[in-house]
């Protein structure tokens, strides 16, 4: 069941209570930061064994600390406090939230979090693949923006990237190679190819940034992007 109607910012801590420089360590001890928190006995549920919109808050500890660990992402620069928080409100978390509460590390946590409850825990089944996929999830970051503004820029967009549906928002690929070029120069990976490039925007296709189109090379802005609609500019 997807709970997007959920209103998110009811959700999340008072900022001003949070310490960013607070491990989780020093937060679980911590009855000031954490009054209310589960303790676990031997009967309860390990985390991958519930759906994530029924976590408890020591299920989204113990998948944070999962994720921390299985794909070494900076702990330091999580502020642990935000996600003191139940399933059903990490859920109803959007992607920027993710990042003020995560900042990097707020991409490969909102990705893994929405691919577990789009596929269920059969994500983590290929280690090695599900690693490859974080890693061009954050690659792509910012990567829908650079495309958009490239639409918005004629004089910079060269014939790469044209517009079918100004309206709705679909445009398509005319130069592909040309595109991952630019993108990879502009993320100094010569090694960038539209293939790799591709990939990566696809997996917007999760978040809402981008929408499936049924044509090849044809793209479109899903309800999550913004700044592409004319009169929004």
């Amino acid at each position: 069941m997807m709970l997007d109607s959920v209103t998110h910012s009811t959700f999340l801590p008072n900022a001003s209570f949070c310490d960013p420089l607070m491990s989780w360590t020093d937060l679980f001890s911590s009855e000031e930061y954490y009054p209310a928190f589960e303790h676990q006995t031997a009967g309860d549920p390990y985390w991958t064994s519930v759906h994530p919109e029924y976590w408890t808050k020591r299920h989204v500890w113990e998948w944070l600390q999962f994720c921390c660990e299985q794909y070494r992402l900076d702990a330091s620069g999580i502020s642990f406090c935000h996600f003191n928080v139940s399933g059903l409100q990490l859920c109803s978390m959007t992607q920027e939230e993710f990042r003020e509460a995560a900042g990097v590390c707020g991409e490969y946590l909102y990705f893994i979090l929405q691919n577990i409850r789009a596929q269920g825990y059969s994500f983590f089944n290929d280690t090695e693949e599900t690693k490859a996929a974080i890693r061009d999830c954050l690659q792509s970051s910012h990567l829908w923006e650079f495309v958009r503004d490239l639409l918005l820029s004629p004089e910079e967009n060269c014939g790469i990237l044209e517009w079918e549906d100004r309206e709705q928002g679909i445009f398509r690929v005319v130069k592909s190679e040309a595109l991952a070029k630019m993108w990879g120069q502009r993320k100094k990976n010569d090694r960038m190819t539209y293939e790799k490039l591709s990939r990566a925007l696809r997996y917007y296709y999760k978040t809402g940034i981008l929408e499936r189109v049924d044509r090849r090379l044809v793209y479109k802005f899903g309800k999550n992007a913004h700044g592409w609609q004319e009169d929004k500019l």
